[in-house]
């Protein structure tokens, strides 16, 4: 397979050894190509006169099953050229539409099928930012895509997640209109049992290795039949994977309300329920997206659950972690595939599925010859969690139990004050610790709740490598007395700040990420902290979605950060990254050590600082400060102090 007319640009070979290529595996004029590309180029030409055509570069990756062709033109102006043989991207488009084409015989579309398929189309010098010009598409649904978030080329796993990413935001896109629909058909139930009823009609559908016939004869069944089998069903599968009689207890308790609630006993509701989840739902928990992914399932639907539930539950500290924070924790240290994860508040368990994925993917990537038993191991015996909330409880175990194993050690216990959850921590010897403790407790007679530096001396202190936490701004500056009793212990090692919006739509708390090195107490003559200003992940809030990575940024922004958060040295400006020494004391945040960044100062900005001010003035005059308020009731409040201020 070669080509004489290549016009392929020595900026684009400089990218290519820059990210770690070989210039020669983009090379059209290897011998190595397999059959079916070689079909499929055999009459692919761009006269369009039957004979072969060859694209500018092709990389393929048989393993992955990644294929990447590359056009490319000296000159801007051929870029859009709708000329077939003389534009960038109608070039590109012509070659990918060679994979579509309808009179390729069926076993070649159906090898074709199962590759990840790019086409790129270039011109210009890439090496320079206003010169040059760069399109990327792929085939998705027997279509050419645009993925305009790619904007240059990229290292071959960046390349491959663009397809985990697409498949992932599927999925997502399912689960979505399932939770909405099956919130809908569950409307007469109180918000807070809905959760409950899910994991266990779920429970209900899952195949294990026993025998499991509820998912054979439920449509057959009469509402009646139907509710009075559900806990019967989920306790003995349950059982059969291992949960003590202890544990299912919380789980007939929280049932109990379907044996005198007439409402589902009078129509088919269930039996609908059951077939939305069999058909769009539960086939995600066997392929590889319930596995690889970090996704939390149920805690989707639990946060749909909550919507109808109103602010209530916001402000009883029910916040639960965006899926690409739980994977950021992951990667902000070192993880071993022996270390042993705890989360003494875990939610549904989003940081522990993380956690496992992390264990797990590094067990993978391994020489080791004991890799599946390893992987056994790290369910069963290396992942911990404590939840209060009965509700989130048994979404936390119907979790796990999709995830493959790991529900026997998620317990329905209050981790602070319980001593059995002491006796367990100490038993586990946890390594590492990830929280999103509940937010705005204030551990008094009327909010019992303990307050999020409670959460974290207790996580650290049961911690033996590492602990990170994510948690309102004000756990980094007040309580300084416990702030400075925890370096006495343990070691700061960095503070980042998150987006003002991440927990948007449920929450518009500011936040920040805190990663400790547990059981070396802080030296304040030495040791530094670093402070990184993440204020914009990428996400924005879309309609009916929440904050979601519409643009695909994330992947890109995260790649800068953990580089420079894991060299820091090479790129402090004290405005956005900042390396200092801390006294006693001192705030845990940015703002106390950072410089003032007047590049961005323009009169609006002026306008909005003052409008802040004025927000928080009035928040401060009626002891509001730590409160989450929804926007009307914040006009409202806004409303009434300044139109009886005499300031």
């Amino acid at each position: 397979m070669a080509r004489k007319d290549k016009g392929i640009s020595p900026s684009v070979d400089n990218r290519l050894q820059e990210l770690g290529y070989l210039v020669s595996d983009w090379s059209p004029d290897r011998k190595n190509f397999i059959k079916e590309l070689t079909n499929v180029l055999s009459h692919a030409s761009k006269k369009q006169n039957g004979k072969p055509g060859i694209p500018d570069r092709i990389f393929i990756d048989n393993t992955n099953k990644l294929l990447i062709l590359v056009e490319e033109k000296p000159f801007l102006k051929d870029h859009d050229n709708i000329d077939v043989e003389k534009g960038a991207i109608s070039g590109i488009k012509w070659y990918l539409s060679r994979f579509l084409n309808k009179n390729l015989d069926e076993k070649l579309k159906n090898f074709w099928n199962n590759w990840k398929i790019l086409g790129i189309a270039v011109s210009g010098n890439i090496q320079h930012e206003y010169e040059h010009k760069f399109s990327c598409f792929c085939i998705e649904n027997q279509d050419i895509k645009s993925l305009p978030q790619v904007t240059n080329f990229m290292t071959e796993n960046q390349f491959l997640s663009l397809f985990n990413n697409l498949n992932e935001e599927e999925n997502i896109s399912k689960i979505g209109a399932s939770s909405k629909k099956i919130n809908n058909l569950l409307r007469s139930i109180n918000s807070q049992k809905r959760p409950v009823l899910l994991s266990a009609l779920m429970i209900c559908l899952h195949t294990g290795k026993y025998s499991n016939d509820f998912p054979n004869y439920y449509k057959t069944c009469s509402p009646d039949t139907l509710i009075d089998n559900i806990l019967p069903t989920a306790v003995r599968i349950l059982k059969a994977e291992g949960l003590p009689e202890e544990k299912l207890k919380v789980l007939e308790t929280e049932l109990a309300f379907l044996k005198i609630d007439n409402s589902l006993r009078s129509n088919n509701i269930l039996k609908q329920i059951l077939e939305e989840l069999e058909a769009n739902v539960m086939p995600l928990f066997t392929n590889n997206f319930s596995t690889s992914s970090n996704y939390d399932i149920i805690g989707r639907f639990y946060e749909e659950f909550l919507k109808y539930a109103g602010v209530s539950n916001v402000k009883k500290g029910i916040v639960l972690t965006p899926r690409h924070i739980t994977t950021l924790f992951t990667e902000l240290i070192d993880i071993k595939d022996n270390d042993k994860i705890v989360d003494i508040c875990c939610g549904t368990g989003a940081f522990l599925i993380a956690g496992m994925n992390a264990i797990i993917d590094k067990i993978n990537k391994s020489e080791r010859s004991d890799k599946q038993e390893a992987i056994k191991k790290v369910k069963e015996k290396q992942l911990l969690g404590f939840e209060i909330d009965p509700t989130m409880y048994i979404c936390a175990v119907s979790s796990m139990l999709f995830r493959g194993d790991g529900k026997s050690s998620i317990y329905n216990y209050d981790s602070i004050k319980n001593q059995k959850a002491q006796e367990i921590l100490n038993k586990f010897k946890a390594t590492i610790g990830f929280i999103n403790p509940p937010y705005s407790g204030k551990e008094n007679s009327t909010d019992p709740t303990p307050k999020e530096i409670t959460f974290l001396v207790k996580l650290l202190d049961n911690c033996s490598r590492y602990g990170i936490i994510i948690a309102p701004l004000s756990t980094y500056f007040k309580e300084d007395t416990i702030r400075n009793n925890i370096l006495k212990k343990h070691t700061l090692k960095a503070v980042i700040n998150m987006p003002p919006d991440l927990f948007q739509p449920n929450a518009s708390t500011h936040t920040a990420i805190a990663i400790f090195e547990t059981h070396r107490s802080f030296d304040y003559q030495n040791d530094e902290v670093l402070f990184y200003d993440l204020r914009d992940d990428g996400f924005v809030l879309a309609k009916n979605r929440g904050r979601t990575d519409i643009y695909n940024k994330w992947q890109g922004i995260k790649a800068k950060f953990l580089k420079e958060y894991k060299n820091p040295d090479q790129y402090i400006d004290n405005i956005r990254i900042v390396k200092t020494k801390i006294k006693k004391g001192d705030e845990w945040t940015i703002y106390a050590f950072s410089k003032t960044d007047y590049s961005n100062l323009t009169e609006q900005s002026f306008i909005n600082t003052i409008k802040q001010y004025l927000v928080f003035k009035a928040k401060d005059s009626q002891n509001m400060l730590d409160s989450n308020t929804d926007e009307i009731s914040t006009l409202e409040m806004l409303s009434k102090f300044y139109g009886s201020s005499n300031d």
